[in-house]
């Protein structure tokens, strides 16, 4: 254990109430930063792809729990439909999220990713597809 405690008590690395959470790092994992660059990319994704992703798959790739990115999704997105494509792995829906708030085009596909490995496959092949668009 770190030693560093929160607010609430809490190992700093762990609490979603405050978003202090440190990135659990694994392989091909990212470092997080404080303004969630690779959070923003992989709303970016979901958004262009019309495809929903667990939270845990999100975790894998940003960093942190599963537990601990609707809270880092909230600070940047404010339960704006934009953010709505993360869902939980069980209900296949946003957390917290009223109907009024999810993005039209949520429930018009099945698929949902369900893993950080899925996940990064399926960007890496956006990107490419993103930038070869560019280079023409």
């Amino acid at each position: 254990m770190s030693g560093s405690r929160c607010v609430h008590g809490l190992d700093v690395r762990f609490c979603s109430l405050c978003d202090k959470q440190e990135p659990v790092r694994r392989a091909g994992s990212r470092p997080v930063s404080t303004d969630d660059p690779d959070l923003v990319e992989i709303v970016r994704f979901l958004n262009e792809e019309k495809v929903r992703a667990t939270y845990g798959a999100v975790a894998y790739l940003i960093g942190g729990i599963a537990q601990g990115v609707g809270a880092r999704l909230t600070r940047l997105y404010s339960m704006s439909p934009e953010a709505s494509w993360v869902v939980n792995a069980e209900t296949g829906l946003p957390t917290g999220y009223d109907q009024s708030q999810w993005h039209l085009d949520l429930l018009s596909k099945n698929s949902i990713i369900r893993t950080g490995s899925e996940l990064e496959m399926r960007m890496s092949v956006w990107s490419r597809r993103e930038e070869s668009g560019r280079s023409r």
